[in-house]
C-alpha cells in the first residue's frame, strides 16, 4: 500500500507507516532530544568503493531509524558493534557528496533530485539571503563538503569515545574538514533555553498522534501545530522501494552577539519607558514570547506555566499593539494573520520548517583552524562540559542550526528571504525579523508600542546580533539506499 504523505496525526504503530518509518533516518519527524551533539563534515577520497562500503557498514551498525528512535525515545542497544547503547546517528550527503560517490543523475529522469537549490548548495544563495560573503565565513565551510555525520547521546564519555571511534575508521575514506558540537542548555526548570535566555523549540510541526494529542489538551482552535508527512518528507530518488524517504536539511551556524543583544535590550527598555516590572517585556517585544515562553500577544508579562501556551494567533491584535510585526515568531510563523494580503493561511502553513537546534561555545583554541581536526574537535567537546548560557571572556557562542523540509525554495528560503529579511512583510515598513533577520538596514525604523496594547510608537533598531558562519544543504537519505550503495551500486 502507498502511504499518503497528505496525512498527519499519524499512529507509528499503523502497519501502513511501519515499513516508512523503519527506512526513514530519526530525528526529522521528532527531535533526537539528546543532551550532547557532534556534528562532522567530511570529504570523501577518491576510492569510492571503499567510501560506499562504509557507508554502508555506517548505516547498518549506527544510523537510528524513526521507527527505533519512536519506540525507545533513541535509546537502544546497539549489537556488536562497540557503539554506546544512547547514541543516535544519522548520515546526510550534499549534491557534490553524490556526485563524488559516482552517481550520475539525469534531468528529468526519475532518479534525479527535484531540488534545485540542493543541487547548487547554499552558498551560491548568499546574495538572495543576505548572508555574509563566503569568504568571510568559516574555514570549515568555505571547503567543498560531501557528507554529514551526526552523533548524538545524552552521556558526554559516550558521544567523545564514539566520535573517537568514528574518526579512526574516517581515515583511511574521507578527510574531515570541519566539526562541531552542542550541548542543550536549560534554565532553571530544565527546560531547553539558548544564549539569549529564550524558551528554545517551543513550537513546532507535530506529526504523530500521540503529541498531537498532549497539544489538544490546551486547545488548538486558534492555533493547530498538526502537519502532513508532505511537510518534511520527499520520495529517496535513490531508494530501495516505495517505502523510501528522506528529507532536505538546511545546516547554518548562528553566532549569536549576547552582549550587543544585552545591550540593546536595555536601550530599548529605556526607550520606551518601561516600569522595572515590565523590565522583561524589551526581549519578548523582539522575541515575540517572554524567556518562559509566554506568548507576548496572550499576556503583558510572563505567565511561568507548563506548558507554554501555543493556542494563539493574531486575530486580537491586528494592529501589533501587542506583538510587533516584526517580532522574530510572528515574522516567522504569521499563524494567519490577517494583515498578509498575499497568503491564506493554508499556504502559510506549508513555509513551516521542522527545527533541530543546539547551542554551541568555543573559546580561541577551537576555533584556531590550523589545528588539525582530531585537536579543534577535542578542544570544542571538552569545553562542552563547561558550557553556560552566558558567554566567558572571548568565547563565542550561538546555535547550530538544522532544519529539515521537503522544499528548500518554498519553506526555509521562503521563510528567511520573504518574510525575515522583507521590510514589507508583514506589513508595509515593518523592517527586518527583530531576531534573525539579515541585509543592509533601509530608511524605514521598527515601531516598538510604548505600553502594551496602546496606539502610542517609538521608533528604535533592533537587528544584527546573529550572524551567519557557513552552512550547507544536505539530504538525509533513507537507510536502505545507504545500506545497499555498495552492493546495489549503480553508475
Amino acid at each position: 500500500m502507498v502511504v499518503d504523505l497528505t496525512q498527519s496525526n499519524i499512529d507509528p504503530n499503523n502497519p501502513i507507516y511501519q515499513p516508512l518509518l523503519a527506512d526513514l533516518q530519526g530525528n526529522i519527524l521528532t527531535s533526537h532530544d539528546c543532551d550532547y551533539s557532534a556534528h562532522i563534515f567530511i570529504q570523501f577520497k577518491p576510492n569510492r568503493n571503499a567510501v560506499r562500503q562504509w557507508i554502508a557498514n555506517f548505516a547498518k551498525t549506527r544510523i537510528t531509524s524513526a521507527q527505533r528512535q519512536g519506540e525507545t525515545g533513541g535509546q537502544f542497544p546497539q549489537k556488536n558493534t562497540g557503539a554506546s547503547p544512547g547514541l543516535f546517528a544519522n548520515f546526510l550527503l550534499s549534491y557534490k557528496g553524490y556526485e563524488a560517490l559516482g552517481f550520475k543523475f539525469q534531468v528529468g529522469g526519475n532518479r534525479e533530485f527535484p531540488s534545485p537549490a540542493f543541487k547548487v548548495g547554499l552558498a551560491n544563495f548568499r546574495s538572495i539571503l543576505d548572508d555574509p560573503p563566503v569568504e568571510d565565513w568559516q574555514p570549515g565551510f568555505q571547503t567543498q563538503i560531501h557528507g554529514f555525520i551526526l552523533l548524538a547521546d545524552d552521556d558526554w564519555s559516550q558521544l567523545n569515545n564514539q566520535a573517537k571511534i568514528l574518526f579512526e575508521e574516517l581515515e583511511p575514506i574521507a578527510d574531515i574538514v570541519n566539526t562541531e558540537v552542542g550541548r542543550v542548555l536549560r534554565n532553571s526548570k530544565g527546560q531547553a533555553i539558548e544564549h539569549f535566555g529564550f524558551r528554545d523549540g517551543v513550537s513546532q510541526p507535530l506529526f504523530f498522534k500521540e503529541d498531537l494529542d498532549r497539544a489538544k489538551q490546551q486547545g488548538i482552535d486558534k492555533w493547530d501545530p498538526s502537519a502532513p508527512l508532505e511537510l518534511v518528507l520527499v520520495k529517496d530518488p535513490l531508494g530501495e522501494g516505495e517505502y523510501s524517504f528522506g528529507s532536505y536539511c538546511v545546516y547554518r551556524k548562528l553566532e549569536q552577539d549576547v552582549s550587543g543583544f544585552k545591550a540593546a535590550e536595555k536601550a530599548l527598555f529605556q526607550t520606551l519607558k518601561l516600569s522595572k516590572k515590565e523590565e522583561e517585556r524589551a526581549g519578548a517585544l523582539v522575541v515575540g514570547r517572554f524567556r518562559d515562553g509566554t506568548p507576548i500577544t496572550q499576556f503583558p508579562t510572563e505567565q511561568n506555566v507548563d506548558p507554554v501556551p501555543n493556542n494563539f494567533n493574531y486575530d486580537e491584535d491586528l494592529r501589533g499593539v501587542k506583538c510587533p510585526f516584526h517580532a522574530h515568531i510572528r515574522k516567522v510563523n504569521p499563524r494567519g494573520d490577517k494583515n498578509d494580503r498575499h497568503q491564506t493561511i493554508e499556504e502559510q502553513r506549508q513555509h513551516r520548517i521542522v527545527r533541530r537546534a543546539i547551542s554551541y561555545g568555543e573559546l580561541p583554541n577551537a576555533r584556531h583552524h590550523s589545528l588539525s581536526p582530531q585537536v579543534r574537535f577535542n578542544n570544542q567537546l571538552a569545553h562542552l562540559q563547561n558550557l553556560t548560557r552566558y558567554p566567558g571572556e572571548d568565547e563565542k557562542v550561538g546555535l547550530l542550526f538544522l532544519c529539515f523540509q521537503s522544499d528548500l525554495f518554498n519553506q526555509f528560503m521562503f521563510m528567511q528571504k520573504n518574510w525575515s529579511n522583507n521590510h514589507h512583510f508583514v506589513t508595509y515598513t515593518t523592517g527586518f525579523d527583530a531576531l534573525v533577520g539579515q541585509g543592509k538596514p533601509k530608511t524605514s525604523r521598527q515601531k516598538w508600542h510604548n505600553q502594551w496594547g496602546e496606539n502610542e510608537v517609538t521608533e528604535f533598531d533592533f537587528y544584527h546580533f546573529v550572524t551567519m558562519q557557513g552552512g550547507e544543504y544536505f539530504f538525509a537519505p533513507s537507510i536502505s539506499f545507504l545500506k545497499t550503495i555498495a552492493s546495489n551500486f549503480r553508475e
